[in-house]
């Protein structure tokens, strides 16, 4: 590790305010896309601890040639995919989802009914092959455009548009299957 990033001497910690400034602004889209791959929130968790301390530890070199947003969702993205290669995620059991999209009790009941059918949809899309559903969900949820999905998988633009394109059709076949809509349309 640097000397300058070592905290035991104190150097580095004028750069803690850094560091909890991204968490706060990413920390959200760090966990959720984490999520989508290992489909367990503490696990999600626990990447993306190690994204923001990887990124805090890597701060000089990143070139800027992109956002810290996208800097720190291709790191989430390539932690998540060394996760689901690890042996202990072989033998983990996925959770339900209910810890990352909890409905607060003062809900009325035409917004819980929305919640539901919308977290239903985002149901049959982690049920999407990786390489649809990690687009969809950073294209969508994660609302950024296609050149920064690009820059975040490592792709080209032209491959996001496809996989965003095959991504819907699957999406749509699989929710007339289970009897739900499909409003296929841009954001």
């Amino acid at each position: 590790m640097p000397k300058a990033r070592q905290v035991s001497d104190g150097g580095a910690l004028h750069e803690l305010p850094k560091l909890e400034e991204w968490m706060d602004a990413y920390g959200g889209d760090v966990i959720h896309l984490a999520y989508s791959y290992v489909h367990n929130y503490h696990k999600a968790e626990d990447i993306a601890q190690d994204v923001f301390l990887r990124a805090w530890r890597n701060w000089e070199t990143f070139q800027g040639n992109s956002s810290v947003k996208t800097w720190l969702l291709s790191i989430t993205a390539n932690r998540a995919k060394d996760h689901l290669r690890s042996w202990s995620a072989k033998h983990e059991v996925a959770d339900d989802g209910h810890a990352l999209a909890s409905v607060p009790v003062s809900d009325t009941a035409s917004e819980v009914a929305a919640r539901l059918e919308r977290d239903a949809l985002w149901q049959v899309v982690y049920q999407l092959p990786e390489k649809y559903r990690e687009v969809v969900v950073l294209y969508y949820e994660r609302e950024l455009s296609g050149q920064e999905v690009a820059e975040v998988l490592g792709i080209t633009e032209q491959a996001v548009r496809t996989r965003l394109h095959r991504g819907r059709q699957l999406l749509k076949r699989a929710l007339s299957e289970e009897g739900m809509g499909f409003h296929d349309g841009s954001r």
